[in-house]
Parts: C-alpha cells; structure tokens; sequence
C-alpha cells in the first residue's frame, strides 16, 4: 500500500472552556467562557438558577447580572483566576480593565 500525504496538518476547528466557582453572597455559582472559531458564550450554573447551565443575561436581577458577565468575561485569565488567588476576594473594579 502506497500512502501519500497531500495536506500538512491543520487545525480545522478548536474549542476551549474556561470554568471557575465563585461564592457571591453566601452562594455558590460556576461560570464558564467557552470559546470557539466562531466567538465566545458564557454560561452559569447555580442550583437556584433551574438547577441548569443558563446564559448570564438570562438572569433578571441587574447587579447579580452584571457581576456574572464580568466574571464570565474574564473567567479565563490565569492571573486573576489562578491557584495564588483561591479564597481571596476577586476585585470586581479590577474586572473593569478587561
């Protein structure tokens, strides 16, 4: 059998998720940034949102909103996020620089 290669490799499409859990006000949310070729979505779960995955801007109270989509925006920055930083309270005036 004779195989010859055409086309070098190529990355045809790529998808990554960020995910990180947070306690606002006493209760637990995890949020994720999933990024593809096609741009970025966020998601929450939270076992008073439904008990489901849901998009940030689905949520009606304007403040708890606002703070999940800046979370979301920024949930895949190591620096902010990273190992050094658990149990320490996040800045949400240091989200406004992203």
């Amino acid at each position: 059998m004779k195989v010859t290669l055409k086309e070098a490799i190529d990355v045809v499409y790529q998808k990554t998720t960020h995910e990180i859990t947070v306690d606002i006000d006493g209760k637990e949310y995890i949020i994720r940034n999933s990024e593809d070729d096609n741009g970025t979505e966020y998601y929450v779960f939270n076992e008073d949102l439904d008990d489901k995955w849901i998009h940030p801007h689905t949520i009606e109270e304007d403040e708890l909103r606002d703070v999940i989509e800046k979370l979301a925006n920024t949930a895949y920055d190591d620096f902010l996020f990273g190992e050094s930083r658990v149990g320490q309270e996040v800045d949400l005036e240091e989200l406004n620089d992203y």
